[in-house]
């Protein structure tokens, strides 16, 4: 962790699971910096799920590593609230596996492909161990019965099981450290449609009987809508929308959200009659991002204004926009 970045596990305010602060991850060397996430702050309460959503290249999955101590920060704070009754981590370095686990899109990116499925599930029951205690099995086969593994499957190998069943088996993994925290980077994207339903109900169920406090990063909307208590909205390392999902995905108040939730697939012939919201050209350098707020290039309501002044977030609003003119063009939302 850079030196500097001030780290507590004590959250900024009662209730709060996380709660992160003018956090900054810069990729590069100082000449050419690349500023992945650039002052966003945020906080989830216990129990909540948060849902990020954005185009590629917005920053999610670099909030996301942030984190949980996979990548190295620049500035700002990363501040985790142990649950009742555990007992206070040590201050993080590189990750925090004892508060923070990640679920990743590629559930082969946790799995060893040589062991058996029961020790990579068991692997953070026995921290340390090169080789993982057959004492654990019972308990590796217990959690993979919980996520729709049976016991007949424990000794397989990831390469014998299929997609949706290494994603359960990954998900069992993240909830043996018992973690109060979970990082979910795109879990299902890489599922067919037939079983994201089933995973994501698995990891709701998981979260309301555990106790569990998830960030939950996805292209999908229908996901986010499914899982998450509030939603925060990225662009080019920034957020620029955050709120109640139902708020956010209903009454999207800043133009890119607008655009995001118009290019969402429907079967209803009412709504496929909508005007879409049609975003012009790419989504700028990171390296070198427009002046002021950094979307006036593909907004179809800058002015110059936009140009000199960086819009922020309002006090004390449990829908927060980063938009100076969005009272005036609200009702351009989709419906």
């Amino acid at each position: 962790m850079t030196a500097g970045v001030e780290e507590t596990v004590a959250a900024a305010r009662v209730g709060d699971a996380l709660s992160v602060k003018d956090l900054v991850v810069t990729y590069g060397n100082r000449r050419d910096p690349l500023r992945a996430v650039d002052g966003v702050t945020l906080a989830v309460p216990r129990g909540q799920a948060l849902g990020v959503i954005g185009e590629s290249g917005s920053g999610k999955s670099t909030l996301v590593m942030a984190i949980a101590g996979l990548l190295p920060t620049t500035s700002g704070t990363v501040d985790i609230a142990p649950r009742d009754g555990d007992l206070a981590p040590a201050a993080r370095s590189v990750g925090r596996g004892g508060q923070v686990q990640v679920i990743f899109q590629d559930p082969m990116l946790a799995l060893s492909p040589s062991l058996p499925i029961w020790r990579s599930v068991a692997e953070p029951l026995a921290p340390g161990n090169l080789r993982v205690p057959a004492r654990f099995r019972a308990t590796a086969v217990e959690l993979l019965g919980q996520v729709g593994i049976g016991p007949e499957l424990a000794d397989r190998r990831p390469a014998q099981l299929s997609g949706g069943q290494r994603q359960r088996v990954t998900i069992a993994r993240a909830v043996a450290a018992q973690a109060p925290l979970i990082m979910c980077d795109e879990p299902v994207a890489a599922l067919d449609i037939s079983l994201q339903a089933g995973v994501l109900r698995l990891l709701d169920e998981m979260r309301r009987t555990r106790d569990l406090t998830y960030v939950f990063v996805s292209h999908d909307m229908t996901s986010i809508a499914r899982i998450a208590d509030q939603v925060g909205v990225m662009y080019l390392g920034k957020l620029v929308e955050l709120g109640p999902t139902r708020a956010v995905l209903r009454e999207p108040r800043h133009p890119y959200t607008q655009a995001l939730i118009s290019a969402v697939p429907t079967v209803s012939l009412q709504a496929r009659a909508r005007n879409r919201t049609l975003l012009p050209g790419e989504i700028p350098d990171a390296r070198r991002p427009p002046s002021g707020c950094r979307f006036r290039t593909r907004c179809r309501f800058a002015q110059d204004r936009c140009a000199v002044e960086e819009p922020t977030f309002g006090p004390g609003e449990a829908h927060q926009v980063a938009c100076h003119f969005w009272p005036e063009i609200k009702d351009a939302a989709t419906p």
